[in-house]
């Protein structure tokens, strides 16, 4: 059959130029309207246009094929373009009557196209092509509204335009999932993820517009800009009075600039090779402890490096441990909104207008101060206990209250991605996350001074965390373990400015591995700093 005939360029000019060649121009039609006998006719099998419905499901079927190769080679934008030419075969199909097709065929046509479009939102995902995947996804969801492949794909798009309104579609979505699939941890994971995208967005808007209408935000970058104005006039005079070129102040700039990013980068190999040798060097104790022991016990020796496997695997059944076996849930599990939403989607469908609309109950709640002091009454403005009624000075020891919630926040430390391309060039879910808050020491107090609470604490905290990576049907799955440590997490060091020093457990990941486990341990830690962010939110709302 001529390609000018094909399916997925029947709409093009090209699509037209066959027809006509074929004798069947696209005006004919309507030349015979005038004919009496044309309604009789109109009951005769109409022409049909492209490949016969058989051959449609058919080359349907192999583009998928076809584009999962593509897909599994690392081709996501080559695997897009045969997914759609799959599409534009089997769509057509969907609109006729099953009479007319044939049960099985008209189940084979739909089976194709879902998967088809599941497999192009799938590879958008890959290709940051968010709206693109959105649209894959919501046209399974017309004909399958709880396909769970659907709603996760299109919650893991809309969470990454990062809108109000899309990160709402985002958490409707893994709610709604978290319901249909209740032992998918990972959609739980994403569900803790997304609610805390829109806690921080609504918060970073809040504050900015409350900056904006104070001024701080301006005075803050105006005060930064007469700095950095003073210190490059040192540099002119430094420069004049030394007999050097002049420099332009954007020159000057540039240059500050690389100086930063060198000293951090030193920094940062220095940091990471005083880590890899006190690892070796706790390794190395730890291993004489076990030789001596084994001396003793008259168990059979090991090597150094049987030693850190066997290290390894007797971590891994302890995390095992701790997570048990298949989590459980239902909708009691899910908070009042997330109840009200799920019931809403299932009443009206994921179609009835939720993107664009604001929660009425979006806004923050008070809460009540524990403590042995009983709280203010918030109407006098009164701010600290009762007996300090002029609200000159007041300290209360916060420190239990804060490593409570401190330890909550840590806890939820979660990074998912469903699909990163491993060393061996297979693909597999990435997910690192906090697994335990091993201790966490210091305090907190909360100082009022002259009516005006200053919100102290000063932390070590010691965390453990995993790495997976889990291959698809066949593949292999890789796991890694380690520490993250923060010295110093105090209240005059920002988030973005937190030190974590992160350490593998027994000999980390392979060498091939190790870039990819690197960069995940990364994202880790961003994904902290954003947990102590909320924390700090949390306790700022304390008087």
């Amino acid at each position: 059959m001529p390609t000018d005939e094909d399916g997925d360029v029947i709409m093009t000019d090209a699509a037209a130029t066959a027809e006509a060649e074929a004798g069947a121009p696209p005006e004919e039609p309507e030349e015979p309207a005038a004919a009496p006998e044309e309604p009789a006719a109109a009951e005769a099998p109409p022409v049909e246009e492209g490949p016969p419905p058989e051959e449609r499901t058919a080359r349907a079927e192999a583009a998928k094929e076809e584009g999962n190769a593509l897909l599994k080679a690392g081709d996501a934008k080559a695997a897009v373009a045969k997914y759609g030419e799959g599409i534009t075969l089997a769509e057509p199909l969907l609109e006729k009557d099953p009479g007319e097709l044939g049960e099985e065929l008209q189940l084979r046509a739909t089976t194709a196209y879902t998967a088809l479009r599941l497999n192009s939102a799938q590879a958008c995902l890959k290709c940051c092509e968010w709206l693109a995947a959105i649209e894959h996804a919501d046209k399974v969801l017309l004909l399958d509204k709880d396909n769970t492949k659907a709603l996760y794909r299109r919650g893991c798009a809309s969470a990454q335009l990062n809108t109000e309104s899309r990160l709402e579609q985002a958490r409707a979505d893994f709610a709604r999932v978290a319901t249909l699939d209740p032992a998918n941890r990972e959609v739980r994971g994403q569900l803790a993820k997304a609610k805390d995208l829109l806690k921080d967005l609504r918060q970073a808007e809040k504050q900015r517009l409350s900056a904006v209408m104070s001024g701080g935000l301006y005075q803050k970058e105006h005060a930064k800009l007469e700095g950095r104005q003073a210190a490059y006039q040192e540099e002119v005079q430094r420069r004049k009075d030394a007999g050097e070129d002049e420099i332009s102040f954007e020159d000057w700039q540039k240059k500050e600039k690389e100086k930063e990013e060198e000293a951090k980068k030193k920094e940062k190999e220095e940091r990471e090779k005083a880590r890899t040798a006190e690892l070796e060097r706790q390794q190395r104790m730890e291993y004489n402890v076990e030789v001596e022991r084994r001396r003793e016990a008259g168990e059979e020796e090991v090597t150094f490096e049987e030693w850190l496997e066997l290290e390894r695997k007797r971590d891994e059944e302890l995390r095992r441990e701790r997570i048990g076996g298949v989590v459980q849930t239902d909708d009691a599990d899910l908070d009042a909104e997330e109840r009200r939403l799920l019931q809403e989607t299932k009443s009206k469908g994921y179609y009835h207008g939720r993107l664009g609309t604001v929660l009425s109950d979006a806004a923050p709640k008070p809460q009540q101060v524990a403590g042995n002091a009983p709280s203010q009454d918030t109407t006098n403005g009164q701010i600290g206990s009762e007996w300090n009624q002029a609200g000159t000075w007041e300290e209360k020891d916060m420190t239990s209250w804060a490593k409570e919630r401190l330890t909550a926040w840590l806890q939820q430390s979660f990074v998912s991605v469903p699909e990163v391309t491993m060393p061996s060039g297979q693909q597999a879910t990435a997910t690192a996350k906090v697994t335990r808050v091993k201790s966490l020491s210091g305090d907190a107090q909360l100082v009022t001074v002259r009516k005006k609470p200053k919100h102290g604490y000063n932390f070590e905290a010691d965390l453990s965390f995993s790495l997976s990576f889990k291959g698809e049907e066949g593949g292999a799955n890789e796991s890694v373990n380690g520490n993250l440590s923060m010295p110093e997490l105090a209240d005059f060091v920002q988030p973005a400015d937190l030190r974590i020093e992160a350490k593998w457990k027994g000999s980390g990941p392979s060498s091939d591995l190790k870039p990819l486990a690197v960069e995940w341990v990364d994202k880790l830690r961003e994904n902290v700093r954003c947990q102590v962010s909320a924390f700090r939110e949390e306790y700022q709302q304390r008087k």
